[in-house]
């Protein structure tokens, strides 16, 4: 009973809010025909209004029709609190500092710019979460554009990692081949090998900063390939 009463008295002490959208008395809903030959405009329009609510956590505001206000008043979280009520908050709600994808002052607004997309001044986001929802929900369209092309870069970037890969590898088998064909022709001609002179062709193995083992005489190689080079602008590079 307390509850039901809460919930009344938050209703009475409910704020108007303006109607949302516009409302056109001259728009024509049906255009005459041959099968009704009369012109239908809206003249009226009855709705219950609409107030304002406001998150009980973060005090965010929201318009809510009228008629949906005791619903929302009634929804409760696990630990038994309100989620809305109509008495605003005494603190401010949180404001992040986030930008839309689509903000002017995006890294890759030039991009944007070339694709014909339109600014958008949201910058009070909280979270990279956020940011992510903000896009998909009001720029769809650009949203799905950004993620193609993500994709697209994606792609470019595996296949020039396999590429290189497979260069690599033909280097090895390269380097490898060359090796034999020194030490056959270093024993045909009988020229006499130490134990403190070492195999002929026989590389020893690396570990690079970046996680992967690399042939020693191929690590400053693989230090400048495209693969590496991303690494170490995620983490920074370890090699002066």
């Amino acid at each position: 009973m307390t509850n039901e009463k809460m919930v009344v008295e938050l209703m009475e002490e409910a704020e108007t809010a303006e109607e949302p959208g516009s409302f056109d008395r001259r728009q024509v809903i049906h255009s005459a025909s041959d099968t009704f030959p009369i012109d239908i405009e809206v003249t009226s329009l009855e709705s219950a209004g609409y107030v304002y609510v406001y998150d009980t956590q973060t005090a965010s505001r929201s318009v809510i029709n009228r008629n949906m206000l005791e619903q929302q008043l009634q929804k409760l979280r696990p630990d038994k609190t309100r989620y809305f009520t109509t008495v605003k908050p005494e603190f401010e709600p949180e404001q992040g500092k986030l930008k839309c994808l689509l903000h002017p002052d995006d890294p890759e607004r030039s991009l944007y710019d070339s694709w014909g997309f339109a600014l958008c001044p949201k910058a009070n986001l909280t979270s990279q979460y956020q940011v992510t929802r903000h896009v998909q929900v009001r720029h769809r369209m650009e949203w799905q554009t950004i993620q193609d092309e993500r994709a697209r870069i994606e792609r470019e970037e595996e296949r020039s990692d396999r590429e290189e890969e497979r260069q690599f590898q033909r280097s090895l088998i390269e380097l490898a081949i060359n090796g034999r064909v020194t030490a056959q022709a270093t024993e045909a001609t009988g020229t006499a090998r130490t134990v403190n002179d070492g195999p002929a062709m026989v590389p020893t193995h690396s570990d690079c900063g970046c996680g992967q083992r690399i042939r020693t005489p191929y690590l400053n190689q693989h230090r400048r390939g495209k693969k590496h080079l991303r690494w170490e602008k995620r983490h920074g590079s370890q090699h002066s």
